[in-house]
C-alpha cells in the first residue's frame, strides 16, 4: 500500500476545507441540543436575530370613578337672607339629611349643614326647646371642650352649637353648626324656641280647628278700688248725708237704744270734783233725758251699743287687733307673661300648662276612645296682623319611629349569620285633625289659656306620659321620639 505524501501546505488546506464544515456542523448540533435542554422558557423568540424592532403600547389604566359631594355648606349659608326673621321662630333638624332649616311666621327664612351625634352617641329625636343660651360655653361632661355659641336643649347634656363639619355625624350627641351660621342663629332664637330633631324632613303646615283660638278675648273690665261690693242681701244705698245729718242720727240711735234700759239713775250719780276745783257737773247717764254734748260722744256711745258698722265697700268694720291680720297679708303673686306651653297627655288623660319654664297648672280632661293612637303633633300659635290678639296656627305631625323586636332565643342561627332584624310594624296613628277631634277638654280651662294665649304660644298632643320624658324644673314640655 502505498501512501502518497501531501505538502505542508496542501495538507493544511486539505485540513481546513474537510474538517472547517464538520467543525461547524458539531458547534450547530450542540448549540440547539443546549438550548433546547433549557426548556421553552428560555427558548428566543424567532425573530431574535431579526433588525426589526417591535414596540406594543402597554394596557390603558382602568378609570375610577370617585363620588364628589356638592359644597352644600357654601351654598346654603351664602342664602341666608340679609332681613330679620319673624317670631316665633321653628328650628327642624333632619337626622338623615344632616341639615337644620328655620322657620319663622313668614315660612322657610334659613337652612345650613349639621353634624348630629355619631353611632353610640346619637343625637335624641324628639320635641325640645332652647332652655339656655351662651356665647363661650365649655362642655362639663368632655375635658371642658369649646362649645361656642351654645344653645341648651336638655339639661343632659345635648345643644345646638359651632362645630366642625366633616359631612356625616361626629358629635357626642349634639348639633354641630357652621361657624358663621351658628352667630346667626343664636341672634335670631329667642328662650323657648321649638327646636325639633327627626329622622327625616317635616316642616310646619298652616292648620285651623275649632279648639284652637284666632282670637284672644277681650279683658275684662276691673271695677275700682272704692267700688261697693254689695252682699247677697244688700239693700239699696241710701242717698249721700252731710256730717250734721249723720250727727243727728247718731244721737237719735243712742236715745232709741237706751231707752229700754230701767235703771234708777238716783243712785247712780256720784259726784265728782272738778280738776278746777269749781262745781261738780253731773254725769250723762246715757238715758233719754241725758243727750251727748259731743259728736265725740256720740260716736263713741253709738260704737259700744249699735251694731259694728260696715265700711264704704260694704265690708264689716273690724277693731285695731283683728285689721291687723289683714295688713300682714301677702300680697298675691304677680301675674306671669310670655308665651304658654300645654302638653295633652293620651296616658296621663290630663292637660299640662306651662308658663316662663314653670309649672301654671294641670286638670284632667276627657279623650274618647279609639282604635288608633293620637300621636305626636305639634301646633304654634303665630300672629295674623298687627295688632297682636289674632293668630293663626301651624302644625307639624311628628313620623312614627320603627323599633326592633326583640329578639328571642330560639332566633335560628341563620337568621343571625345574615343580620336579619325582626321590627315591629308601627300603628297608624290619628292624623293632627282627629287628634283634636277626640278631646274633650273643660270651658273654664279653655277660657283661662284663651286669656293667656300669645304669639309663639304651642299646643302639644301625644299618647307619652309626662314623666317618661325630662321634662322637669326649667324646662319646657320635651316629647321623645324613641
Amino acid at each position: 500500500m502505498r501512501i502518497k505524501q501531501i505538502p505542508h501546505g496542501a495538507r493544511a488546506g486539505f485540513t481546513f476545507a474537510c474538517v472547517r464544515p464538520s467543525l461547524w456542523a458539531t458547534a450547530l448540533v450542540g448549540s440547539a441540543i443546549v438550548i433546547g435542554a433549557q426548556g421553552p422558557a428560555m427558548a428566543l423568540p424567532q425573530d431574535f436575530w431579526s433588525d426589526e424592532i417591535i414596540y406594543e403600547p402597554a394596557p390603558p389604566r382602568p378609570v375610577v370613578h370617585r363620588r364628589h359631594k356638592a359644597p352644600r355648606a357654601r351654598a346654603k349659608e351664602a342664602a341666608v337672607p340679609a332681613r330679620k326673621p319673624q317670631h316665633p321662630l321653628i328650628v327642624a333638624v333632619s337626622i338623615k339629611n344632616q341639615s337644620l332649616k328655620v322657620y319663622d311666621a313668614g315660612g322657610l327664612f334659613a337652612e345650613a349643614p349639621v353634624s348630629s351625634g355619631m353611632p353610640g352617641h346619637a343625637t335624641p329625636l324628639g320635641i325640645f326647646s332652647v332652655i339656655q343660651k351662651n356665647k363661650w360655653h365649655r362642655s362639663n361632661i368632655y375635658s371642658g371642650a369649646p362649645m361656642p355659641y351654645m344653645q341648651r336643649l336638655t339639661w343632659s347634656g345635648i345643644a345646638m352649637h359651632a362645630g366642625a363639619l366633616p359631612g356625616y355625624p361626629a358629635s357626642h350627641g349634639c348639633i354641630r353648626l357652621p361657624n358663621h351660621f351658628a352667630t346667626q342663629i343664636w341672634n335670631w332664637t329667642r328662650m323657648g324656641a321649638r327646636v325639633v330633631v327627626t329622622p327625616g324632613e317635616v316642616s310646619p303646615v298652616a292648620f285651623a280647628h275649632r279648639l284652637l283660638f284666632t282670637e284672644r278675648p277681650a279683658p275684662k273690665a276691673t271695677p275700682p278700688a272704692d267700688a261697693t261690693i254689695p252682699s247677697v242681701e244688700a239693700k239699696p244705698a241710701a242717698p249721700a248725708m252731710s256730717q250734721a245729718d249723720t250727727a243727728t242720727d247718731a244721737a237719735t240711735a243712742i236715745n232709741a237704744t237706751t231707752t229700754a234700759i230701767a235703771i234708777d239713775v238716783k243712785d247712780l250719780r256720784p259726784s265728782l270734783t272738778p280738776h278746777n276745783g269749781g262745781a261738780a257737773e253731773p254725769t250723762t247717764t246715757g238715758l233719754a233725758a241725758d243727750k251727748p254734748t259731743k259728736l265725740a260722744d256720740a260716736s263713741a256711745t253709738l260704737a259700744q251699743t249699735s251694731a259694728p258698722a260696715t265700711l264704704s265697700d260694704g265690708a264689716p268694720a273690724t277693731s285695731g287687733t283683728e285689721a291687723a291680720p289683714a295688713a300682714a297679708a301677702t300680697p298675691p303673686a304677680p301675674k306671669r307673661t310670655g308665651p304658654i306651653a300645654v302638653f295633652i297627655s293620651g296616658k296621663d288623660g290630663r292637660l299640662y300648662a306651662r308658663q316662663n319654664f314653670e309649672p301654671l297648672f294641670d286638670v284632667p280632661i276627657t279623650i274618647a276612645s279609639g282604635d288608633r293612637p293620637l300621636g305626636t303633633h305639634l301646633f304654634t300659635a303665630q300672629p295674623d296682623g298687627d295688632n297682636g290678639t289674632t293668630f293663626r296656627w301651624s302644625a307639624m305631625t311628628m313620623p312614627a319611629v320603627v323599633r326592633s323586636k326583640p329578639v328571642s332565643q330560639h332566633t335560628t342561627r341563620r337568621r343571625q349569620d345574615i343580620g336579619a332584624i325582626d321590627t315591629e310594624p308601627a300603628p297608624t296613628a290619628d292624623t293632627a285633625a282627629e287628634a283634636l277631634d277626640r278631646l274633650t277638654i273643660p270651658a273654664e280651662t279653655m277660657t283661662r289659656l284663651a286669656e293667656a294665649l300669645t304669639t309663639g304660644s304651642s299646643i302639644i298632643v301625644s299618647d307619652q306620659a309626662l314623666d317618661r320624658s325630662e321634662t322637669g324644673q326649667g324646662t319646657d314640655f320635651i316629647v321623645p321620639l324613641r
